[in-house]
């Protein structure tokens, strides 16, 4: 008679060890990933903030030129309590260029390099009462000449790139 061969049930060892292996692997290329998207992702809030101060400017400079600018930085300045949050810790304007600069805090990956400049230029100049005419372009990326410090691994992706992003609110002067 021939015996009968018992039907094995379960796992292997030597299977179970070769799940454990590729679940490790996938951990290991997939949490660097997600802890770069969570920290891109506190950055992202800080561009919120700035499409709000970007039509400020663009508009305060539409109605009086530098000197509105000059205004809208010192009243931001003087608001500048209420415009902080967890992560925007600091949010200066500068009064004669109408560059918004953010500051962040609470991000450790970031250390000391925390701060994403919107830099407007009107083809490729500053802005200034004998440039008003045309459209202003937003720049954030280090190549296009923005005071910005963020990591380039941390930032938005249209400030990752060399191409400036138009404005969104103001347009044409």
């Amino acid at each position: 008679m021939k015996k009968q061969m018992k039907k094995q049930k379960g796992f292997t060892l030597i299977e179970l060890m070769i799940v454990v292996a590729i679940i490790g692997i996938l951990a290991a290329v997939a949490l660097p990933a997600y802890q770069d998207y969570t920290v891109r992702a506190k950055v992202s809030e800080g561009m919120i903030m700035a499409s709000a101060l970007k039509v400020g400017v663009t508009d305060m400079f539409a109605d009086g030129g530098v000197d509105g600018i000059k205004a809208y930085a010192a009243e931001i300045k003087a608001d500048l309590a209420n415009l902080k949050t967890e992560k925007v810790t600091g949010v200066e304007i500068n009064a004669t260029t109408g560059e918004i600069k953010l500051t962040f805090g609470g991000i450790p990956q970031l250390t000391g390099n925390n701060v994403i400049a919107y830099k407007p230029t009107i083809g490729g100049k500053d802005l200034a009462n004998d440039n008003s005419t045309g459209t202003i372009i937003w720049s954030c990326s280090k190549g296009d000449g923005a005071a910005t410090t963020v990591p380039t691994e941390f930032l938005p992706a249209n400030c990752r790139k060399a191409a400036s992003s138009t404005s969104t609110g103001g347009g044409s002067i």
